[in-house]
């Protein structure tokens, strides 16, 4: 049986707006026992790709590859929110304003080309940018947590790259590899 690759597109946040985060959660981690993510996994996802071939992977690469850098734009992430929602919240997450529709404009241009090269079905589903903060198992946030998610400091960096990494989950949370 051939080996699967579980992999995603995305755009990485560089060194000063991790650090910032990483320190803002820093502060949060106390406050509540949920999986919080790991600086090494902050990232917008542009397209989950699922499971695929390796040969399909390799295609993926070459359609990705003339993609790879352009013209630059700001991100700035500024709010948190929940999926579902906050009242019922699974996964916790870092969005904006600033940088959306260029992020979704990128998300868009990724689905048409891993479709028109790996055959990989195209989202259907409207793109929404964010950074995934953390998951969760209980569906209530102690207070003092609502209270400090309000708190947010607004990060921002400069975005002219995308990536493509492969996700090996493990039982300690997953580990990425970049592939492109």
């Amino acid at each position: 049986m051939a080996e699967l690759i579980r992999s995603f597109v995305a755009v990485k946040m560089p060194g000063e707006a991790a650090d910032i985060l990483e320190n803002f959660l820093a502060d949060l981690r106390p406050l509540a026992k949920i999986r919080w993510v790991r600086r090494s996994q902050f990232h917008i996802t542009l397209k989950f790709l699922g499971e695929n071939t390796r040969s399909v992977t390799e295609d993926v690469i070459d359609a990705l590859t003339p993609m790879k850098h352009f013209e630059p734009f700001t991100v700035e992430l500024s709010y948190i929110g929940a999926f579902p929602n906050l009242n019922v919240p699974k996964v916790l997450w870092l969005s904006g304003e600033k940088g959306a529709s260029e992020l979704s404009i990128l998300s868009k241009k990724v689905n048409e080309s891993v479709f028109d090269t790996a055959g990989i079905e195209r989202d259907t589903k409207k793109f929404q940018a964010h950074l995934t903060l953390a998951r969760l198992k209980e569906s209530r946030l102690p207070e003092n947590l609502v209270r400090r998610l309000g708190e947010v400091p607004k990060i921002s960096w400069t975005c002219s790259e995308l990536c493509f990494f492969r996700s090996d989950l493990r039982p300690s949370g997953p580990i990425y590899s970049q592939l492109l």
